[in-house]
């Protein structure tokens, strides 16, 4: 056999697979119990006006299931996970479980603009299992054997490939983090030796009106712990590659297995994503078959493959197609959405860098947000109800579809409507707001800048916006800007734009032909945010943005 071919069919494995299916199984009923809420599978997963198919949903068209087929799939999804764990028909249990659970997964971020990646690596993980002999033992089947008195099954190097992509799935997740982080620094140190993690974390806390851990106080108090901390973090979610290039070293793979954990646990810790269903999955980094050897005091005997051995086919190709797609999606950005094959993905964890240039000084720091103009007619609005139309629906910062703006806005109003009805909301207008924080180690507070309104929801109803359209990227030849067309032309209004999320404002400096501006002079900033003033009143008209979906 090649080097290649004797990595993934290796002697052994059968026990320890055997374990990974039990901790693969338990990784999919947290995920299950976790999805099963309000939260997950409330309005926005039922919100038939803002339904796209995800994943396995793109096969079945461009309309939402009906709710009985929903309840069919969980109950299918906890019969066949609860088989597969107690390894019963284990390859046709972790099969249907995979299909059942990740369409109940991808159904939840429906309504959404883009999926989140709190699930992926544990389906990752399943389908990496499936055809895996993982009932050989330990197992409902291996026990049908035993009472029908056949011998138990163990085949020669048919169970270490299995491990092996399961592992591979697991590690990629942490892997793939810490290589955006150094792709966003232009392979530099940038995202840890900079302000970058302070500044990830009062957005994640400050911006959206959450109290700070106290862990997180004594990390913001001085640069040098939280510059510490994010190297650590990049070293910790590096360290599980270590078992996919080392699998015949049970003390590295431990150390990897460790630090997946201490990855998970700080995340919890540090910015309050906990993800307790990841934790079972730490039990493809042990090397179940050296332990149990070390603990009985006898070494592991296995089933001598014939000579010449030629692995299967079947299992080749799909390592081949697995280990292809998964690469494909996980390191090249921002695929994973456009391919929208859920659970495939990357993971780029806070892989942006949220540090103006010079990134060796202290400089301030702005962030492109969204602020809900709300009018209301019982009485003025709180700063929680406020904060829950700002950081509940932040996500719509990134559309720049009049039509698909709409739909948003009219969903979020309803929904406010019936959640705070005592508050009469009437109307509401969405601004385009840059918040800026100021330099280390001045203290971290937020000023909201609003530079323009995205759409408007008025009083009789009607939508209002001048979403228009970009022709090629700011700075290149013949680059222009669309706008939308309107009564009275736009002979008296003027262009500005916003870059690197700054609040200051620049002249365009060319004027509207017809509809259409000339950008092809605007060569900086990132991003790029271009309003049109129309009378007094800035409206958002598009944006550009390297590296970020709008």
């Amino acid at each position: 056999m090649t080097r290649w071919q004797r990595y993934w069919f290796a002697d052994g494995g059968r026990t320890a697979l055997a374990i990974v299916r039990i901790a693969v199984a338990l990784a999919v009923l947290l995920t299950l119990a976790r999805l099963d809420n309000p939260v997950s599978t409330g309005d926005l997963a039922g919100a038939h006006t803002l339904y796209r198919p995800i994943g396995i949903w793109m096969l079945l068209g461009h309309h939402a299931p009906p709710d009985a087929v929903v309840t069919l799939l969980w109950i299918v999804a906890w019969i066949s996970t609860a088989a597969m764990l107690a390894g019963a028909a284990s390859r046709a249990s972790t099969a249907v479980s995979f299909v059942s659970a990740v369409a109940l997964a991808s159904l939840s971020f429906a309504a959404s603009k883009a999926w989140s990646h709190q699930y992926n690596v544990v389906f990752l993980a399943q389908l990496a299992l499936l055809g895996a002999r993982c009932g050989d033992t330990l197992s409902v089947d291996a026990l049908v054997r035993h009472l029908r008195k056949l011998p138990p099954i163990d085949r020669a190097r048919a169970y270490q490939w299995s491990l092996r992509l399961v592992q591979l799935a697991v590690a990629l997740m942490f892997v793939g983090a810490v290589f955006h982080k150094l792709l966003h620094g232009h392979f530099t140190l940038r995202w840890a030796l900079s302000d970058n993690l302070r500044h990830h974390l009062l957005v994640k806390y400050d911006l959206a009106g959450l109290e700070r851990p106290p862990v997180v106080d004594w990390l913001l108090a001085d640069s040098l712990r939280y510059r510490g901390a994010a190297l650590l973090n990049m070293i910790s979610q590096a360290a599980p590659l270590a078992a996919v290039l080392f699998p015949a070293r049970p003390l590295v793979r431990a150390a990897a297995g460790m630090f997946f954990v201490i990855e998970t646990v700080a995340l919890g810790l540090v910015v309050d994503l906990w993800n307790p269903h990841w934790l079972p999955l730490v039990a493809v980094f042990i090397d179940w078959d050296a332990l149990i050897g070390r603990v009985t005091k006898r070494g592991v005997s296995y089933p001598v493959a014939p000579t010449p051995y030629h692995p299967p086919l079947a299992p080749r190709i799909f390592i081949t197609c697995f280990l292809v797609y998964e690469l494909l999606t996980a390191f090249v950005p921002t695929v994973d959405q456009r391919l929208n094959t859920y659970p495939f993905s990357a993971f780029p964890m806070f892989a942006t860098i949220r540090v103006r240039p010079p990134y060796d000084r202290h400089m301030p720091y702005g962030i492109a947000g969204v602020w809900f103009e709300v009018k209301t007619t019982d009485r003025p609005m709180d700063l929680p109800t406020q904060r829950w139309f700002d950081h509940t629906n932040r996500s719509i910062v990134t559309v720049r579809d009049p039509v698909d703006l709409e739909k948003r806005m009219r969903a979020i109003l309803a929904q406010a409507q019936k959640r705070y009805w005592d508050y009469g909301v009437k109307s509401m207008r969405l601004w385009l707001a840059i918040y800026e924080v100021p330099a280390y180690p001045a203290p971290p507070t937020f000023e909201r800048h609003a530079i323009a309104i995205m759409g408007e929801l008025a009083d009789d109803g009607t939508f209002h916006s001048y979403l228009g359209k970009r022709h090629g990227n700011p700075g290149g030849a013949g680059s222009t800007l669309e706008l939308p067309a309107r009564p009275g032309g736009w002979d008296k209004a003027q262009m500005i734009y916003y870059d690197d999320d700054d609040p200051t404002l620049h002249e365009l400096g060319a004027p509207i032909v017809g509809n259409t501006v000339d950008v092809s002079h605007v060569s900086d900033g990132n991003p790029l945010h271009f309003v049109v003033v129309v009378g007094s009143t800035p409206w958002l008209v598009t944006s550009y943005a390297p590296w970020v979906r709008w």
